[in-house]
């Protein structure tokens, strides 16, 4: 995996050091103490990384190409180290039929699966059933309402970084349920509950407790993953891509409405960004935007049955699929490899860079 952080370090030189500012009367920037991050699969530093899956020292439990303890992949673990600070560990582990274990010190809050506020989040026990059943989905707004109970004074001290990433998986559960015969229209009215009720979570519980630094991330492009283009029958695919993307956009709409960038808050457009790396894949120097690095099939990933492919979550050196690898755009049908990750993490930064706090 060494390949993925050299390629990281040079993108962050060539792009950070054109970012301007940096003159003499300008805001000095904020040393950050921590980063907490709240949200999903997309930035879960390994909350299932049990022994269910495997021993802590095999390389699993994120949902990318997982590497050796200790290596980052994902891109809060890479938004940390340009910060400065420690690598962002898992707030909890469990699932998967081991008990839940909570780890103090530790603020990397996302859990693969979790919703906004449902706590029957994709892979939950009491969702769906076959080999993902007992993933811990806890919501988005029980994850901050955990931090705030082990925070002193139940409140953020102001110095903290906060990511939340958010609402993925509220679209992908609305897609199927109207694939099951929920009106459309229902299925856009559910989503846009989501986004306001966590943009509600962030004024009410984030922003009106102390924290004055909070990067919201929205949906990326769903439909731009494989779990889209790799659908065989054209029409399905279109229909399936349609319906997908009117909930995104729904949900991203609705997030920007109800909570817009303000001194503490930073929108960061991660739809448009993954949507133009589907598209020009060169510019990104990505090798591959259709495929998955893993190898998802029954037999050879551990999740995987002979009805459904596996996950990335399991995913290492041992299990990819041949060929050149190392830039390819998604580990599993909907995950970024470590280098999406490094490239995202880079556009978290720019942004940050352009409001003044990195």
């Amino acid at each position: 995996m060494r390949q993925f952080h050299i390629g990281l370090a040079v993108l962050l030189t060539a792009i950070l050091a054109g970012c301007g500012g940096g003159g003499s009367d300008a805001p000095a920037k904020p040393k950050f103490t921590s980063q907490v991050s709240f949200g999903d699969s997309l930035s879960d530093v390994g909350s299932y990384r049990v022994s269910a899956l495997g021993s802590p020292a095999v390389d699993v439990g994120e949902f990318t190409i997982n590497a050796a303890s200790g290596v980052p992949t994902n891109w809060t673990e890479l938004s940390a180290i340009k910060f400065g600070l420690v690598a962002p560990c898992a707030a909890a582990t469990g699932g998967f039929g081991v008990a839940t274990t909570t780890h103090a010190g530790c603020y990397g809050y996302a859990e693969g699966g979790a919703r906004v506020t449902n706590p029957a989040g994709v892979g939950n026990t009491g969702l769906t059933g076959g080999v993902f059943n007992g993933a811990m989905t806890v919501p988005v707004v029980t994850q901050i309402a955990n931090h705030l109970g082990v925070a002193a004074g139940n409140k953020f001290s102001g110095n903290e970084i906060l990511f939340v990433m958010a609402g993925a998986n509220d679209v992908l559960v609305q897609a199927a349920m109207v694939g099951g015969g929920l009106p459309a229209a229902s299925g856009v009215a559910a989503v846009q509950t989501a986004a306001s009720e966590l943009a509600t979570a962030v004024k009410t519980q984030i922003i009106a407790n102390g924290a004055q630094y909070v990067t919201v991330v929205n949906v990326p492009d769903i439909a731009s993953t494989p779990y889209v283009t790799s659908i065989v029958d054209p029409t399905i695919r279109a229909q399936t891509g349609g319906l997908l993307d009117a909930l995104t956009t729904a949900f991203n709409a609705q997030l920007k409405a109800d909570l817009p960038d303000s001194a503490n808050v930073l929108n960061v457009d991660a739809y448009s960004a993954s949507k133009d790396e589907a598209a020009n894949p060169g510019k990104y120097n990505l090798t591959n935007v259709t495929g998955t690095a893993c190898n998802l099939s029954y037999g050879v990933n551990a999740l995987a049955t002979s009805t459904t492919p596996g996950s990335s979550l399991v995913c290492n050196a041992n299990n990819l699929n041949p060929g050149p690898i190392d830039h390819y755009m998604f580990a599993d049908l909907v995950h970024p490899t470590p280098y999406g990750h490094s490239l995202f993490a880079l556009y978290v930064l720019q942004a940050m860079t352009n409001k003044g706090w990195y």
